[in-house]
């Protein structure tokens, strides 16, 4: 554990300043990860799809993993990825071929389940002894 952490499990359902932090980091990891897809995409369309798609999912999987001390870890860890997109949403809208609204809502849907995995897992392995 870092120095500084808490290990009070917050009341409310979404421990607010780690969900913060969670959708910031992920909302990073989304921006360097698009900017860096034009370059992927030298390689191949088909590559650069791919690519963006993992880094969507490992986006928001990083926006979920500090959902340990949140009352309600899945809860917590789906909006923190939710709003790490709603963070990049802004960024993308100006070009056409991201205003798809299907391609806004499963990347959303996406968000959602992802960061409430992520949370879950990371509260049960926090829970779990571990074995040496």
């Amino acid at each position: 554990m870092q120095s500084g952490q808490s290990t009070v499990v917050r009341p409310g359902l979404v421990d607010v300043p780690n969900a913060a932090r969670g959708a910031s980091t992920g909302f990073s990891v989304l921006l360097i990860g698009g900017l860096l897809a034009p370059m992927v995409g030298l390689v191949s369309t088909l590559v650069a799809t791919v690519w963006l798609t993992g880094v969507a999912v490992v986006a928001f999987g990083i926006a979920a993993r500090r959902s340990r001390l949140a009352g309600a870890p899945a809860v917590h860890g789906a909006v923190a990825a939710l709003f790490s997109y709603v963070l990049v949403l802004p960024l993308l809208l100006p070009f056409e071929q991201s205003r798809d609204p299907l391609q806004i809502l499963l990347t959303a849907v996406t968000a959602v389940v992802v960061g409430a995995g992520c949370g879950s897992l990371v509260a049960r392995r926090a829970r779990t002894p571990r074995q040496t």
